[in-house]
């Protein structure tokens, strides 16, 4: 009876280890490898999804840029994800867009993906150079044997770009009018404040000659910027003036643009005097009259601008009406100009020669036999009435 049963013990473990030993075996074939199951097969479907407008504006944009002028034409990009799988050795370029690029097998070629990672597995070979915009160059156990390249974002702004800024509408193109006539009105109250008598100065130069100072306008705009050539190349003819060239150039910007505030200003000044009159010879009167006319003569200018704005809806009408405010605005400015440097900012006032030259101007054939006075007004002297003895 002992030799069955130490028979049957020996056949249960044999049987035993026979089964431990298929078991893995087993379990092995039936699963996948790790390197083949880590290696998803690219899907057709998603390599040959059609490239959009937005990212084939995106490629452009970048082959624009020195650092993407290697990369393909948007018909080579491919739209999605994709994986190189192993064992398999395809041949560059490989680019994609909208995608990361999983590389498991070989890349003869370099590989581009934008909006994506790219990333290279164990076993994986970039043989070329390896480019991600919008994302990271991984590697997980790969080589790449070119450079690596990672840019934040998509570069958006290139030169010659067809995307242009939307024409202002009707109500923000008043509201910059609106928004100069308050910057404008804001300058005149402070020089009103600080600095009346330069003012008087230039408006007393409009007043003795408005041609002249137009023609000095003239010639002031179109010296302005040979005067800077002048001046920087002056100081550049030393060490310390070289170091100054920035400041000169601030603080000559800064003259310029105050010497023609200020003759617009006058211009509006005595342009609004026409309907604003002074009440009394009171330093009061006299400066709030000023500023009536002031006042007024902004409204007169900006009037126009404004008067276009409203008709920026209408493109041929709001064309012309920019054409006369913007003719209107450049002669009062030019005149402003030319009565400024005239005046030296209002600091040159006219003497007694230019005074009587200004005064003996031809009146008017209506007013021609009234008397001027050397004070305020005109006192009418009796026309000259002919006798019986003048005709004999």
């Amino acid at each position: 009876m002992a030799r069955p049963r130490s028979a049957a013990a020996t056949l249960l473990v044999v049987a035993l280890a026979l089964f431990d030993r298929s078991t893995p075996a087993s379990a092995q074939g039936n699963s996948p490898a790790p390197a083949q199951a880590s290696a998803p097969a690219p899907s057709r479907s998603q390599t040959q999804q059609p490239v959009n407008d937005r990212i084939r504006r995106e490629i452009d944009q970048l082959r624009a840029r020195p650092e993407g002028r290697q990369v393909p034409a948007a018909d080579s990009f491919t739209v999605g994800p994709r994986a190189i799988p192993a064992a398999v050795n395809l041949h560059g370029p490989v680019a994609v867009a909208e995608g990361s690029l999983d590389v498991y097998g070989r890349l003869d070629g370099s590989a581009y993906v934008m909006n994506g990672d790219i990333v290279v597995h164990d076993g994986g070979i970039i043989s070329g150079d390896a480019m991600s915009i919008g994302g990271r160059v991984l590697l997980d156990g790969g080589r790449i044997d070119g450079e690596q390249l990672s840019l934040s974002a998509v570069p958006t702004g290139v030169v010659g770009s067809s995307r242009a800024s939307p024409p202002l509408t009707t109500w923000q193109s008043v509201k910059l009018v609106v928004g100069w006539f308050a910057i404008l009105v804001i300058i005149g109250l402070g020089v009103l404040i600080f600095a009346e008598p330069n003012m008087d100065g230039v408006v007393e130069s409009l007043e003795g000659n408005f041609a002249r100072a137009f023609w000095f306008g003239v010639l002031g705009e179109i010296m302005a910027l040979p005067v800077l050539v002048l001046l920087c190349v002056g100081l550049a003819l030393t060490i310390l003036g070289a170091l100054l060239i920035p400041f000169a150039v601030v603080a000559y910007a800064i003259a310029v643009t105050g010497l023609l505030a200020l003759g617009f200003l006058a211009v509006a000044r005595l342009t609004g005097r026409v309907w604003s009159r002074a009440d009394g010879a009171a330093p009061n009167a006299a400066r709030g009259a000023n500023l009536r006319a002031l006042f007024t003569g902004l409204v007169l200018y900006l009037g126009l601008w404004l008067l276009a704005a409203i008709f920026t809806w209408q493109p041929l009408a709001g064309a012309v009406l920019r054409g006369v405010a913007l003719a209107v605005s450049w002669v009062a400015v030019t005149v402003g100009l030319g009565a400024a440097l005239l005046s030296r900012a209002g600091t040159r006032r006219l003497d007694e020669r230019e005074r009587a030259a200004a005064a003996r101007r031809p009146a008017p054939q209506d007013l021609a036999w009234q008397t001027p006075t050397p004070v305020t007004g005109v006192a009418a002297a009796r026309r000259p009435v002919m006798t019986a003895k003048d005709a004999t």
